[in-house]
């Protein structure tokens, strides 16, 4: 199967292409109405350059922090274990080259997980819970989204203490996920007058086209 956009060639069962992020499939628009017709649907943003250089320049820190600990966790129990004497300079080796170890294996996950770019699903469940932080005593809630993909897994988004991003999305709604990026976009927005910016999460009217705080394409 080739994709309709580039050309690519994909596996029969791929929804959207690597290359381009085009969905596979043809798209239902035979509800949309002249004045809503830009605002249902999912936004090509994803694919302009703006955007791309943006997950990149994301991806390229958090891999680049992420191989920082690899090295940092075993020198620094090196220091510890030849300079305090309640750690030994062997068990501090030890610790520090399994906690390097770990990193290297969320490293290699993550770069794994850069191959499903994009996904689909829809919200299936509401529900928020609250947590205790013992050492201040504060209270915090955990506003809880649980979207069941189009593969019929369920996943879990938490927006702790973030009341409006949890009351933005209703059960029903088909969201779609866009790894790099800090939130989801909704598939129908017409009934909406705000969005979340897909880059900081910023709010905005539903009538800018560019985040008034980053300055980023909406997702629209």
């Amino acid at each position: 199967m080739l994709c309709k956009k580039c050309g690519t060639q994909l596996t029969d069962n791929t929804e959207f292409c690597n290359e381009c992020a085009s969905t596979t499939k043809d798209e239902d628009t035979s509800t949309r109405s002249d004045d809503t017709a830009g605002l249902v649907g999912w936004s090509t943003c994803y694919q302009n350059p703006e955007i791309v250089a943006v997950v990149k320049k994301k991806n390229k820190s958090f891999i680049g922090y992420a191989w920082a600990l690899v090295l940092v966790f075993p020198i620094g129990f090196l220091i510890a274990g030849l300079f305090l004497q309640t750690r030994s300079l062997v068990g501090g080796l030890v610790i520090g080259f399994g906690l390097g170890l770990v990193m290297v294996v969320i490293n290699m996950l993550y770069v794994k997980n850069r191959r499903d770019q994009i996904w689909e699903g829809v919200i299936a469940e509401k529900y928020q819970k609250e947590t205790a932080d013992d050492d201040s005593d504060q209270i915090d809630t955990d506003y809880v989204l649980v979207v069941e993909k189009t593969d019929g897994q369920k996943h879990p988004i938490i927006y702790q203490n973030r009341r409006e991003l949890y009351d933005y999305f209703q059960i029903g709604d088909r969201v779609r996920y866009y790894v790099g990026l800090a939130t989801y976009e909704k598939y129908d927005k017409s009934k909406d007058r705000i969005i979340y910016c897909n880059v900081c999460l910023t709010e905005n009217p539903i009538s800018n086209e560019r985040c008034k705080n980053c300055h980023n394409l909406l997702f629209k």
